[in-house]
């Protein structure tokens, strides 16, 4: 039969080889065991004998002007080894249900016949467990090479469990149609695959592999090769790639216009490319000695099975950053609020702040018995009234620079020690005399509110007019800035570093840089809401944004931080869904050129997003890659 010329596709080097895979063996030796190998099924060799060649007489049939006077069709000759060798595929008398012999069939009425077998046989699969098994095209099928890749344009899987038997369970719905096809002579057509054989052989010795055998037809009277076995994840890259050019010639085409010269496969440093003609590809594979030449692919036929690279969905291969990023989330809110105790006694007259209000040192924080609450600079709380008679400490140097800090009149000649001096009390009556309040020169116990930083206030405990006690947090603070609090896996803690920047989607959707301001040093396992039982443990970061007026409407919002873990500068990229996975473990891409299609072996890296960088391989800006 006459197999024209396909393209690189995945499915090729599959059906070569499941054809050659135990050729190889006995060329270069025994296979190693592979446990990891994927059991494939061949269903050409599962289907009856001479449905291909049916197909394929069907299909060059001329169609009669009058159907119902059809040309004669000429009687094959006897053939005394029919029987022995099996190239007799057509039964000589056939007759159909209403008498009509074979040779009386027009092709329409044969077209219709192969339509509905292939309906049948689609029906039978499904009945046979594989109910998702599709219909198959049947007008794009005329030999085994084209019915498999109609099969997989449907979407089957040859490596499902129990197919193989199921292919052959519905293998009889073809029977009428192989009795019905024209009859061809047997023993042209078995010339024309021990040429086609040959041919195959000489080409795969052309593409390097010296030691490739030619076909013992002793053995293997149909084709020369043994085509069992399962031996096709063993085949080198040499082998595979031999096989993408040879592979139209074992159906008597030409071999692949794109081909690769010895050594390209086998991963030679330098690649070569050669684009063979049709003369030269002939003149190269043609039979030593032949009194019959093979078929040239029929154009119409060719049409139907080469893949139309112009349909292709593809993306070029360029050159560009590869940044990968992790993305965590977070709350946005002012960070925990604290109670903030004043240590205050007394009805509260008035001067309340607002929830929101930012203070700083020197503002009042509300007024108790008519008398304001200051706040000043310092880490120390008050615990003690400030006078001349007191004893010396720390917290009295806290106040002499808060007084400073506020350029109180006097402030240069007093010394910021722990000693409270004459000098320190005439300040502390200047600074009252600023407040507008008595001038005693001391401060009792609650007239003023220590603060290490600006504040704002969360929550106002107390209204004007309660008894509030020196022990009751009258108000609930936070700092004044934003921060965004984030719990992380401790596994993720050595990418995210102080000070590292990263970028932050607020809650409408627009994005603001930030910057890591802590990484807690210690996991914590927070307790479980519902429960109160501990969680997984967690590392707690703390991001601050660099634009305040960027978020400041939004308070405990839930947000989306970004990281970037790894930057791959000038990687050579193409789409990750161009992969394409090799039973060796590996991967290729479909590179399309000139019309055609190629499969390129490929070495990758980093996978970022939808990309992925490719390493190693024969790939070039600016190629363009199938993307199935």
């Amino acid at each position: 039969m006459r197999l024209p010329a396909l393209p690189s596709t995945p499915l090729r080097l599959a059906v070569a080889s499941l054809a050659v895979a135990l050729a190889m063996v006995a060329a270069c030796g025994p296979a190693a065991d592979n446990g990891n190998e994927v059991a494939t099924t061949d269903p050409s060799e599962l289907l009856p004998d001479g449905l291909f060649d049916a197909l394929e007489r069907i299909d060059g049939m001329d169609v009669p002007e009058n159907p119902a006077e059809p040309p004669a069709t000429p009687a094959p000759e006897p053939d005394d080894n029919a029987a022995e060798d099996g190239q007799t595929l057509v039964p000589a008398q056939a007759d159909t249900e209403d008498g009509q012999s074979p040779s009386e069939t027009s092709q329409e009425e044969l077209l219709r016949l192969r339509d509905e077998a292939f309906v049948d046989f689609s029906r039978c699969i499904r009945e046979e467990g594989f109910t998702d098994f599709p219909d198959i095209d049947s007008s794009q099928v005329v030999d085994q090479a084209s019915f498999l890749q109609a099969m997989q344009d449907a979407g089957v899987s040859f490596t499902q469990a129990g197919l193989g038997q199921a292919l052959q369970a519905c293998a009889s719905v073809f029977s009428e149609l192989i009795a019905l096809a024209p009859q061809q002579d047997g023993n042209v057509q078995q010339v024309e695959q021990e040429e086609n054989a040959l041919a195959f052989a000489r080409c795969m010795r052309d593409q390097g592999l010296d030691d490739f055998p030619d076909p013992d037809f002793n053995q293997f009277p149909n084709t020369g090769f043994n085509t069992g076995g399962n031996n096709a994840a063993n085949l080198d890259d040499e082998t595979q790639a031999a096989l993408e050019v040879c592979l139209p010639t074992f159906g008597g085409g030409e071999p692949n216009r794109t081909t690769a010269t010895p050594g390209e496969a086998s991963g030679a440093d330098t690649p070569a490319t050669a684009s063979a003609t049709p003369a030269t590809a002939a003149s190269t594979q043609a039979p030593e000695a032949t009194t019959t030449q093979a078929p040239s692919p029929d154009p119409a036929t060719t049409a139907a099975i080469l893949r139309d690279t112009e349909e292709l969905n593809t993306a070029e291969v360029v050159r560009r950053d590869l940044i990968d990023t992790e993305e965590f989330s977070g709350t946005l809110g002012f960070g925990d609020p604290e109670p903030l105790y004043t240590n205050s006694s007394g009805i509260v007259t008035g001067r309340l702040p607002e929830e929101g209000d930012i203070l700083d040192v020197g503002d009042t924080l509300f007024e108790v018995s008519g008398h304001p609450v200051i706040l000043l600079r310092g880490d120390r709380p008050m615990y003690r009234d400030f006078h001349r008679d007191m004893e010396d400490g720390p917290d009295v140097e806290q106040l002499e620079q808060a007084l400073v800090d506020m350029d109180i009149p006097g402030w240069d000649g007093m010394t910021v020690d722990h000693n409270f001096t004459p000098v320190t009390e005439d300040v502390v009556e200047e600074w009252q005399n600023r407040l507008g309040v008595e001038e005693t020169g001391e401060v009792r116990m609650g007239q003023i509110v220590f603060i290490e930083e600006p504040i704002r206030i969360s929550a106002v405990n107390v209204t004007v007019g309660q008894s509030v006690s020196a022990q009751q947090a009258a108000f609930t603070v936070t700092g004044q800035y934003q921060e965004i609090t984030s719990d992380i896996d401790p596994g993720d803690a050595d990418i995210v570093n102080r000070l590292d920047p990263v970028e932050v989607e607020l809650p409408d959707g627009r994005l603001t840089p930030g910057v890591v301001s802590e990484v807690a040093r210690v996991a914590t396992r927070l307790p479980n809401a519902q429960t109160g039982a501990p969680g997984d443990p967690t590392i707690e970061v703390v991001i601050v944004l660099l634009d305040d007026e960027a978020s400041s409407r939004f308070d405990a919002a839930p947000v989306n931080w970004t990281i970037t873990k790894e930057v791959t500068r000038n990687a050579l990229v193409v789409p990750a869904s161009a992969l394409i996975a090799t039973v060796d473990g590996g991967f290729s891409v479909e590179v399309v050129h000139d019309g055609s299609t190629t499969l390129v072996p490929v070495e990758v890296g980093t996978f970022v997003d939808a990309f992925v960088q490719i390493t190693g391989g024969d790939l070039d800006v600016g190629d363009q890659v199938r993307i199935p």
